[in-house]
């Protein structure tokens, strides 16, 4: 009976104050989707970065003094860089070619889609050059360290667009966890509202409930509930809306991006693997903003 109570009470306060409760689970919605986006895009991020861990190199190219004599990197300026980046913790790996080798792996590259690019090019073309990878692409301090040192003719990073990439995803997972803050503090305020309201409301049923001997818990669990209930429907409302944003819009303006792998894909599963984070999040704001509201607002 207790149960069946409160049930009812908390569904009665849901369509008495229906206007509220349908902003309130709009708003949190709104919050909840936002939030678990800006998690979706740290993950996407975090993937993209290892699809091109094995992909990018920076390029040290060395000046001609280096180039022209030193055929294996033992001379004193090749050889301190050389063990400068291989000291490095953020190096995964340092490999010399000598200007010979620089163009061979020119030709490799080019004279199956381009031979006369190759045969116009002067095998003096290519200095010889330290081919580093980093362990993570869109770090690079290792290179910045040694791009004024001696010896050092030019640095060519593969890794600027890959970090151009990253900062454009971060700016807007920081965008959206913005705006989702906002949007938490308005579905606060929602709650707050709506359990003052209801309270006002049933006071003079609560205070006759508490003179019979009902406990604050008894008296106070519908509200809580219904704070509750509109929480969990908002966030089934957020996956809804997270799953319609990704087959009608995500997808399409993504798919080439996906197709050529230059970025990692937002799958079903990780939105499913969100679900759960979503409602819990959104029961626990509403429940404890709700409990303490009404240790506030409602004195006996």
């Amino acid at each position: 009976m207790r149960s069946n109570f409160v049930i009812r009470e908390a569904f009665t306060g849901l369509r008495r104050n229906a206007t509220m409760t349908i902003a309130m689970i709009i708003t949190t919605a709104i919050s909840l989707a936002l939030l678990t986006t800006g998690l979706l895009l740290t993950q996407m991020t975090e993937r993209t970065k290892d699809i091109y861990i094995d992909r990018i190199e920076v390029m040290v190219q060395l000046d001609d003094s280096i180039s022209a004599e030193d055929q294996d990197c033992s001379s004193p300026k090749c050889a301190e860089l050389l063990n400068k980046l291989q000291s490095d913790d953020t190096v995964k790996s340092v490999n010399y070619r000598n200007k010979q080798q620089s163009y061979d792996r020119f030709v490799d590259l080019f004279q199956g889609s381009d031979p006369r690019l190759v045969e116009q090019t002067s095998k003096d073309a290519f200095p010889a050059a330290l081919h580093v990878r980093l362990e993570d692409p869109t770090e690079a301090e290792a290179i910045d360290a040694i791009r004024d040192a001696q010896g050092v003719l030019n640095v060519v990073d593969q890794g600027d667009d890959l970090r151009a990439a990253t900062n454009n995803l971060d700016a807007i997972r920081n965008a959206a966890f913005l705006v989702a803050a906002i949007q938490a503090v308005a579905a606060v305020f929602l709650i707050v509202n709506m359990v003052q309201i209801t309270a006002f409301s049933r006071r003079n049923e609560i205070s006759i409930m508490r003179m019979v001997g009902a406990s604050r818990w008894y008296t106070q669990a519908p509200f809580v509930l219904e704070a509750v209930v509109a929480a969990v429907i908002g966030a089934l409302v957020a996956l809804g809306g997270m799953f319609a944003g990704k087959f009608l819009v995500a997808d399409n303006a993504l798919r080439s991006l996906y197709d050529a792998n230059l970025i990692a894909r937002i799958t079903t599963a990780d939105i499913w693997l969100a679900a759960p984070f979503m409602v819990i999040v959104g029961v626990l704001v509403a429940a404890v903003t709700a409990q303490v509201t009404l240790r506030w607002y409602v004195k006996n």
